[in-house]
Formats: structure tokens, C-alpha cells, sequence
């Protein structure tokens, strides 16, 4: 067996990278020859010189999404040759093409390249453009939701993206034109990462195809549960912005006299900060290990966001260390907890009924015990790039034998 990792990037800028990167080192560190095919130019220096995994690169600038370049990277002919080189440095019977994030460095070329070769192909999906043109299903325009039947005439006519005018949103809606005939339309293997990301978009999938469901890898080690009946504090972890709604938490935790603090960065970073609420205190971004010292003075997590989320890493990385989790009830964190055993569920937008839980997690009483459970059923089954990849590695056997 060798595998050809595809992802739009090779340098760490979010989850989804960062599982495609940590699952290629376990691949090439277990002796399957490995290679990463990327779109963007440069490579995160840990992974370089890493034995049997070689990188190839479309040495594209990462900057500059034009509407020109979105409608470019509908179908990159580039990289269909390029991946169709790659396959045929061995046998393609023997290959696995595993596909992550396609939309701003490879395009849907690389299945087609798969397809013709004779490879067998997989898919991650960790976002929603396999059926929605914008990705997300959610407006940031009206700040809601959208319900809209993607491709639609009211989709089409729908501003429903961050540019001044439609033509960012039409140039999105002409490439999910192009890719609708051959992503999903050719796949018959699809990773999906959350139970929520598969009710939004299942519908949307070919019918024969073989779904399997991962966790995303958790570079979690294992220690002393955090004994959160000694802190206070409520934290946020993430980019402050609207879809994130950051304001509810400081409004919520102004109600009962509670402490936020707000690990991250964004657009609505001076707008959470001039609400001027004396118990909120801001971090900025932070490393991977800076936060996990912060997560030590945490009493709970909490995921205010009002759109669905993928599955966010840092509530899950909350759980293993014994923080309870607060997450509105549209996302996909409220899968990774037990209602009132491993954290609480709140009315998306609903500041009382944020208040409210939040209040029930200031009882010792009621955070130890949270606190209890949710490290033993992370521990007990732990979500670790070691476990991701044995599942991975069934994966690709069944997907073999097919």
C-alpha cells in the first residue's frame, strides 16, 4: 500500500490541515511510503525530513483570492497532471489518494486524476462545500442560518458572502457548478467528522457510497484531571467574529456576576472589548501550549457559536482534561458531550438560557461531577493521532478490498 495525501496546504493553519499533515507522518513514521500533494508553496519545518514521505508542491502563492482566481480554481489542470505524475510513480491498484481540503490550492481535478489512473480514492470532508457554494451554510450578512436549497435561484440571487458585491458569491456558485459532477458525484468513499456535519450535508451524497465516521486526531496527553471547583473563569477559544458570536458569552456572564476570559483574536475583538464588563479579560492567540496552560484556570468551555461548526478541536481538547463544556445547540460540539453529565446545552442565541447554565456550572457540586465524567469518556476511548490512525489504517483496508 502507498497513500498521496492531498490538501490545499502544508504549513498549520487549522484543523483540518493539521490532520492531514499528522496522519501522513504516522503513515511514512509506520513505513507505508507517503506522499503529500499541495497546492500552496512551503512546508511546516517539523514535518520536513520525515523518512518515506515526500512532498510535492503546485507552488501556488497562498494570497490573493481574486474572482478570477476562485473561478480558476474550479477545475486546476495543473494539478490533475501533477497528481496523475505522482500516482504513476507506482502502482495505482496499490495507491490510496486521501483528499482533505481542495478549494483554494488543488480543486476537484485531483479526483478526476484518481479516477483516470484507475486509484482509489477517499475523501475528508471538513467543511460544508460539498453542497454549499459558500461553505457554510450560514449568512453573515443577516447573521443566520441558511436553509436555502443550495444552487437554487434564490442561492444564486442570495448575497450570503463577506465581498462588497455578488461576483465573489456568483464566482463560488459557478465553481460548486463545476465540482457538483465530480465531487461528491464520483466519490465512493467519504470520511465524514461529526455527526452534525453529516445530518447537514448527507442528503447530498450519492447514494452508494461507503461513509465512514473519524475523529479528528487530539495530540492530548494524558494528566491529572484539571480540578475545575478551583477556578472560575468561563473561556472561549477561537477567532472572535460574528458567526462565533463572542458578545453573548460577556452578556450571559455579566447576568450572574461570572468571569470570561477569551483565548483568540478576530473581526469583533474591539467590539467584545467595548462592552466594558469588568470580569472579561482577553488573551490573544495563543500556541497550542500556552493554551493548555490557560485551560488549567478554566472552570468550563464554552462554544457560543451560531452556525453548525465542523468539530471544533479545543472543546474536545477541554473534555480530556476534565473542563465541562457549555455549546449552543445548533453545533456540532453538542455531539461530542453528554447534556448534563459531561457539559451543558444552551438556546443558540439565548442569553438567559446561557446565563442559566452557566450559573449551574458555579456549583462545585454539579462542575465536579461534570468534571469526572468527562475525563473518563474521553480517556476511556481517547480521540489520539495514534487511535486516528488505526481506524485510518482499517479504513484504507476495507477501502483496498473494495
Amino acid at each position: 500500500m502507498r497513500v498521496i495525501v492531498c490538501n490545499d496546504n502544508a504549513v498549520i493553519t487549522g484543523g483540518a490541515t493539521k490532520c492531514a499533515m499528522l496522519s501522513a507522518r504516522y503513515l511514512a513514521e509506520s513505513g507505508v511510503e507517503t506522499h503529500y500533494f499541495h497546492g500552496h508553496e512551503g512546508v511546516d519545518p517539523e514535518y520536513l525530513n520525515i523518512p518515506n514521505l515526500t512532498f510535492h508542491s503546485l507552488g501556488q502563492d497562498p494570497n490573493g483570492m481574486s474572482t478570477k482566481r476562485l473561478i480558476q480554481l474550479s477545475y486546476l489542470k495543473e494539478a490533475y497532471e501533477k497528481l496523475k505524475a505522482i500516482i504513476l510513480l507506482g502502482d495505482p491498484k496499490e495507491t490510496i489518494v486521501h483528499l482533505h481540503l481542495w478549494k483554494t490550492g488543488l480543486s476537484p481535478s485531483v479526483v478526476d486524476a484518481a479516477h483516470d489512473t484507475g486509484a482509489h480514492f477517499v475523501s475528508s470532508f471538513h467543511d460544508y462545500h460539498v453542497a454549499c457554494p459558500q461553505g457554510q451554510f450560514f449568512n453573515p450578512n443577516t447573521n443566520e442560518i441558511c436553509t436555502l436549497e443550495p444552487g437554487s435561484f434564490k442561492c444564486l440571487t442570495t448575497h450570503c458572502t463577506k465581498s462588497r458585491t455578488m461576483l465573489g458569491k456568483w464566482a463560488e456558485v459557478y465553481r460548486w457548478y463545476i465540482q457538483r459532477g465530480i465531487i461528491p458525484g464520483k466519490l465512493k468513499h467519504i470520511i465524514t467528522l461529526s455527526q452534525k456535519s453529516y445530518d447537514v450535508f448527507g442528503k447530498y451524497l450519492p447514494k452508494d457510497a461507503n461513509l465512514y465516521r473519524m475523529h479528528l486526531p487530539i495530540q492530548a496527553v494524558e494528566e491529572p484531571r484539571i480540578d475545575v471547583t478551583k477556578n472560575r473563569r468561563f473561556v472561549f477559544s477561537g477567532r472572535l467574529s460574528i458567526e462565533k458570536d463572542p458578545k453573548i458569552l460577556v452578556q450571559a456572564a455579566a447576568k450572574i456576576d461570572a468571569e470570561v476570559r477569551f483565548l483568540g483574536d478576530g473581526p469583533l475583538l474591539e467590539e467584545v472589548k467595548a462592552m466594558g464588563y469588568k470580569n472579561a479579560s482577553f488573551a490573544g492567540w495563543l500556541t497550542g501550549d500556552q493554551v493548555l496552560e490557560e485551560m488549567k484556570l478554566a472552570r468550563a468551555m464554552a462554544i457560543t457559536s451560531i452556525w453548525y461548526e465542523v468539530n471544533p478541536i479545543a472543546p474536545i481538547e477541554a473534555l480530556g482534561r476534565g473542563i465541562p463544556v457549555i455549546a449552543s445547540d445548533c453545533t456540532s460540539t453538542c455531539h461530542e458531550i453528554i447534556p448534563g453529565e459531561t457539559g451543558l446545552v444552551f438556546r443558540k442565541g439565548d442569553v438567559n438560557h446561557l446565563a442559566a447554565q452557566m450559573e449551574r456550572l458555579l456549583d462545585d457540586g454539579v462542575a465536579e461531577e461534570m468534571s469526572k465524567a468527562a475525563y473518563k469518556r474521553f480517556w476511556d476511548n481517547p480521540p489520539t493521532p495514534e487511535n486516528h490512525f488505526k481506524l485510518l489504517l482499517s479504513i484504507y483496508d476495507k477501502i483496498l478490498a473494495s
